[in-house]
């Protein structure tokens, strides 16, 4: 068993602490989990950089292989949205046609917070559910219809925004 960083174990003990399950990858000090948002499913991952102690969180969206039009769309989306973001920032992953959201934090060596790598999962989680609707409408939509969609007036769209609880909690 290759030894792992304090980093990395801190992220296991937080994922066994909170009873989120999870997927360790072998040999890399890499975790893959998934969870149960409002709009969608969020699938996750973890992954530790420990000489830097840099902990980078990526939420990806279900869907893959979106034609050019739509990875225009997407792009687009992910542009108007990062406008607006204080912390982290959506990608989109050309060549699959997938949009991801990234989260990335410095750890000063021996100071582990364990409530900000909760944050950290929390927002990964929430910012991708987030825009799940509007991504479905451009999957969705074809020829005009893509066209028409205007996507500033669907990000000021309160109705397609998922409810913020007091303390939000991934399932």
């Amino acid at each position: 068993m290759t030894p792992t960083s304090p980093l990395y174990d801190s992220v296991v003990d937080l994922f066994q602490r909170e009873g989120w399950q999870f997927a360790p990858v072998e040999g890399r000090e890499i975790i893959r989990c998934g969870f149960e948002a409002q709009h969608t499913r969020v699938n996750i991952h973890l992954q530790v950089f420990a000489p830097m102690q840099a902990l980078s969180v990526v939420s990806e969206s279900d869907w893959k292989s979106a034609d050019q039009k739509k990875r225009v769309k997407l792009a687009e989306l992910a542009m108007r949205v990062n406008r607006e973001l204080t912390v982290g920032n959506f990608e989109m992953d050309w060549e699959q046609g997938q949009l991801v959201f990234r989260v990335t934090n410095l750890f000063p060596e021996g100071n582990v917070s364990l409530s900000i790598i909760k944050g950290m999962v929390h927002t990964v989680i929430s910012e991708m559910d987030r825009i799940a609707a509007i991504e479905s409408q451009i999957h969705q939509a074809e020829g005009t219809d893509l066209l028409r969609l205007n996507l500033p007036i669907l990000l000021s769209r309160e109705d397609l925004l998922p409810p913020v609880p007091d303390q939000e909690q991934p399932s």
